[in-house]
């Protein structure tokens, strides 16, 4: 694709980005490296290391649901086949940074966002590759970095929620970022109120603030986005500063402050990584929760998985 990604960027939309949750318009849902044929390719070739394909139960707030499996000696056709008649979710980590297909698309609209955003510097970034069954959900969660979302196929209901409390769990934040919890926060529906609603179709671009809560319901087809995950230095000075409290916490202080100016802000940066430096001589850590594989990716079920056996 040779022309620009996003095609409706302007002066409001620049003053939201980062700030608020904000949508736009892009092309890549009319790419061919989108077609079903290029993403069974890219299946089959991406590395089974950074594949994950999870499914989950019906509840909005039953996050204890989520649970990973694998599929083995499934073409790249066949497992979109799985994905499109049952309730499965696959994240392909980092294809868009990594694949030689898909990297220049994705540095394309990164060069984009910078043009078009002056003074916005990401120290780094990383795409994937969501595709997921027309009924899946991803429940209520926070992601660590900066994200970006672009869609490209089917129908999915977005709902964002404000950065902070009540609906933003500081604690649970913490957890996350010691790799002790994963991203699910506790949820009430009463919530939804609050929420910035929106149904992705083909083309939608949305961000929203750094910590904002989101929960995802596909509502219409296989579902096919892009995901950016983002590292500036707010995002960057913000998690340290969070996981400086949670390292405190663990030693019996009680910290307070999350401001991320000033010296104490300095001062937990330099602590955080110090805690980080100490915490890989310690050894390899347990795995995150809910990593184990449960199921294999069976088309024969009307859910596109079958459980394995208790061992």
């Amino acid at each position: 694709m040779t022309e620009p990604v996003l095609i409706d960027w302007n002066e409001d939309k620049r003053s939201e980005f980062r700030k608020g949750v904000m949508t736009a318009r892009h092309r890549l849902h009319m790419a061919r490296e989108f077609t079903e044929e290029a993403l069974a390719a890219l299946l089959e070739r991406h590395p089974r290391e950074l594949t994950d394909i999870c499914t989950m139960g019906d509840d909005p707030s039953d996050f204890d649901s989520w649970r990973a499996g694998s599929a083995h000696n499934l073409s790249g056709m066949q497992l979109l086949e799985a994905v499109r008649e049952g309730k499965l979710w696959i994240n392909l980590r980092e294809a868009m940074n990594r694949d030689a297909v898909y990297k220049p698309l994705f540095e394309g609209l990164f060069a984009q966002l910078r043009r078009l955003n002056p003074g916005y510097r990401p120290i780094s970034a990383y795409g994937g590759i969501l595709i997921s069954s027309p009924k899946a959900q991803v429940f209520y969660h926070a992601d660590v970095s900066e994200t970006l979302l672009l869609h490209v196929k089917g129908v999915k209901r977005f709902r964002i929620y404000p950065p902070h409390a009540p609906w933003l769990h500081e604690p649970s934040m913490e957890g996350l970022l010691h790799k002790e919890k994963t991203e699910d926060m506790p949820f009430d529906p009463a919530w939804d109120a609050d929420a910035a609603t929106m149904d992705l179709t083909p083309g939608s671009f949305v961000s929203w603030p750094l910590h904002a809560p989101h929960r995802v319901e596909n509502v219409e087809g296989l579902n096919v986005s892009i995901t950016c995950e983002v590292v500036t230095k707010a995002s960057l000075m913000r998690n340290a500063v969070l996981h400086a409290n949670g390292a405190m916490r663990r030693m019996g202080l009680k910290p307070r402050s999350t401001s991320t100016q000033g010296v104490q802000a300095l001062a937990k940066l330099a602590f955080s990584k110090a805690w980080k430096a100490g915490m890989k001589i310690a050894g390899p850590r347990k795995p995150m929760p809910k990593s184990e594989d449960t199921f294999e990716v069976d088309l024969g079920a009307d859910t596109g998985y079958r459980d394995r056996a208790a061992a």
